[in-house]
């Protein structure tokens, strides 16, 4: 299995929970010393450089090209730019012929996406449930199409800290010349770890990272494929 843009390895330790006995290996333009499976330092938009033979040894490839250009960073002041690179990747992937999953976030170009989110696999910590929406693009069936279902207290993974989303959103709909610093957003670190079902990553990997269960449902779904 081929984990494309693979950062610390979230997407890949769900293939693996999938398919136990299949060998990973991680892709990404910079040094990913957590990432706990087969690593190769390189730029994903050059990997068909490396050859059809080689990238004919996988059997599924899964990439998470970086969201920055979709996401709500881009909407800031002082916002950099960042590249789209979802089309280019989906060309990329379907050169292969191999089947393939593209994740990102709300506002990518993906086509026909399944979006998954923590209430849907009962993750959470301390009375915090994830929230944590990321969509999917396949070239094969997913399977049912869910509702979130989010309880009252729900934490968020971003900005490498731990937040209480519900409290941050209170605070921010606040007036801004008089609402002040925010109190009681940022929850012990250990909250996010344990929502996410990963302890293997730093605070800023896990920021980026998706929870396990995310790919290992994914992954189960292409298992079940005639």
């Amino acid at each position: 299995m081929l984990d494309l843009f693979c950062k610390a390895g979230g997407a890949a330790m769900g293939l693996h929970r999938a398919f136990p006995n299949a060998e990973i290996t991680g892709v990404d333009i910079e040094p990913q010393p957590r990432y706990p499976f087969k690593f190769v330092r390189e730029d994903v938009l050059f990997i068909e450089l490396m050859g059809p033979e080689w990238v004919n040894q996988f059997d599924f490839i899964w990439a998470s090209p970086p969201c920055q250009h979709y996401c709500a960073l881009n909407t800031m002041k002082n916002r950099r730019p960042h590249k789209n690179l979802v089309g280019k990747v989906r060309e990329l992937l379907k050169a292969t012929g191999k089947p393939y999953c593209i994740e990102n976030v709300f506002g990518a170009p993906l086509n026909h996406p399944l979006m998954l989110c923590g209430s849907f696999f009962g993750l959470e910590s301390n009375g915090f449930q994830l929230r944590r929406h990321r969509y999917f693009e396949t070239n094969f069936p997913t399977g049912l199409r869910f509702a979130c279902n989010h309880k009252r207290k729900t934490l968020g993974v971003y900005g490498a800290k731990v937040r209480d989303t519900a409290q941050e959103k209170r605070h921010y709909a606040k007036d801004k010349e008089t609402r002040g610093e925010p109190v009681g957003v940022v929850l012990p670190q250990k909250y996010g770890f344990e929502a996410m079902g990963i302890n293997w990553m730093n605070i800023e990997e896990l920021a980026e990272a998706i929870p396990p269960a995310y790919s290992e449902y994914i992954a189960n779904q292409w298992k079940g494929q005639p």
